[in-house]
């Protein structure tokens, strides 16, 4: 109720005639903002049904959301919690979360997909060695899997090993192998 009434005066010091009464809303009006980040971090935290709803949106926050998250990330011991927070803060510019992804890389989690493309899009060239390490270890009849890292390294600008392009030489239809070796 305290942050109700803090963040009511603070908007309405924003319509005052007084020039430092409307300078002293917006600071009031940024230890507002920051206060309900921390609020929808530790919703976040305690939220079952659907996580990835609110790290999701986490983001529309800015720059306020990266030292929560962080700290949640760093204090959690929910891999999967972790791995959100990871892909979030990598997102909004944070490298924290660097070896969460690569981890989940690097053990051909489930998540392996949406860490590779986190780490791809971040442009993270650490990451090019583990995801094609996955690759040359994924089923070739897992073509979903084959195209998510191959576009990863695509994005990543690295260039497949002749091992890699002798095994993935081996995918069939031909229209797939092809489109993973280009």
């Amino acid at each position: 109720m305290e942050l109700l009434m803090q963040l009511k005066r603070a908007l309405d010091g924003l319509e005052s005639s007084d020039l430092e009464s409307r300078v002293r809303a917006v600071e009031d009006l940024s230890v507002c903002s920051s206060d309900i980040v921390e609020h929808v971090v530790k919703a976040l935290e305690l939220e079952q049904e659907a996580p990835h709803l609110i790290v999701e949106r986490m983001g529309r926050f800015g720059s306020l959301a990266i030292a929560p998250l962080e700290r949640l990330h760093q204090d959690t011991d929910d891999e999967s919690l972790q791995f959100m927070t990871a892909s979030a803060l990598l997102y909004m510019g944070s490298i924290i979360g660097i070896p969460s992804l690569l981890a989940v890389v690097a053990t051909g989690n489930p998540r392996l997909c949406m860490a590779a493309t986190s780490l791809a899009a971040a442009q993270v060239s650490e990451a090019a060695k583990p995801i094609e390490r996955a690759l040359m270890e994924c089923e070739l009849s897992d073509s979903k899997t084959l195209e998510c890292l191959s576009a990863s390294l695509r994005e990543l600008k690295h260039p497949l090993s002749e091992n890699t392009r002798l095994r993935l030489s081996e995918v069939e239809p031909e229209w797939l192998r092809n489109s993973l070796l280009d």
